[in-house]
């Protein structure tokens, strides 16, 4: 498989990932020309993708899903509730596909999960193709055992590293909006993230990329060393950060 982050953060996410067969996008929270512009810089034809996937309702994950879906002809899968929730946003649009459990879209195999976040339901996606797997996790408060258990699996990891919780605390956000980001529906911290990481990492891991940075509440920097220092491994090109304005590279395992 390959995987691109197009865009990670709060103003907006899109996942490229490409099996032998099929390219999907793991949700399109940019808008629709964005989506074209940053695939086109990995020369990739939008007309090419085979499927939008989405993981909730939130603005930043569905911004673009129906331009893009309808210029393209491109069906959007999701849980049936995210579909209903977003009515207003895909009204008339004939390529929606809900999903009731794990499906296939040509070669590639999505198994979903749901995470604890203040969507409901959102979900992540344990992601197979032939005899390999990608865990993709963000926007959650709290790891559960549903959580766990699915990434755990995975020798891929796209996981949400989304603050540092000092910064947080001591950051311009409204007390209200500090709650909301550090309860168990919020985000995940770096801190949580490093330690949840400690307790499943193995040997078969190849590449694990923090996700969902806060731009206010975290930097790049801060949360890959707050998670080196729990993981304490000797191969630290294992771990890289996806950033919001930036497209990532592609990973291929």
């Amino acid at each position: 498989m390959k995987i691109c982050s197009l865009a990670s953060g709060s103003r907006g996410n899109s996942l490229f990932v490409e099996s032998q067969h099929q390219r999907i996008l793991i949700d399109a929270g940019l808008s629709a020309l964005q989506i074209k512009s940053r695939l086109e810089s990995i020369k990739i034809n939008p007309d090419s993708i085979n499927a939008i996937v989405l993981t909730h309702a939130h603005r930043d994950h569905v911004l673009g899903a129906n331009t893009f879906s309808r210029q393209y002809g491109i069906p959007i899968y999701g849980h049936p509730d995210t579909l209903d929730e977003l009515t207003f946003l895909l009204n008339g649009n004939k390529k929606i596909v809900p999903w009731k459990g794990p499906f296939s879209i040509g070669d590639i195999d999505l198994e979903p999960f749901r995470v604890s976040h203040d969507a409901f339901p959102t979900v992540g996606y344990l992601i197979g193709h032939q005899n390999k797997k990608m865990a993709v996790c963000t926007d959650l408060g709290v790891v559960t055992s549903e959580v766990e258990d699915s990434i755990k699996q995975a020798q891929f990891i796209v996981l949400e590293s989304n603050h540092d919780p000092e910064m947080l605390l001591n950051g311009p956000y409204p007390w209200e909006l500090k709650e909301r980001i550090a309860s168990r529906v919020g985000h995940l911290s770096n801190h949580d993230c490093g330690t949840f990481l400690k307790s499943i990492l193995h040997g078969a891991v190849q590449k694990i990329l923090l996700a969902h940075l806060s731009q206010e509440n975290n930097t790049p920097i801060i949360a890959r060393q707050t998670v080196l220092d729990y993981l304490r491994i000797q191969d630290e090109s294992i771990l890289e950060v996806i950033e919001q304005q930036k497209i990532s590279a592609i990973f291929e395992f």
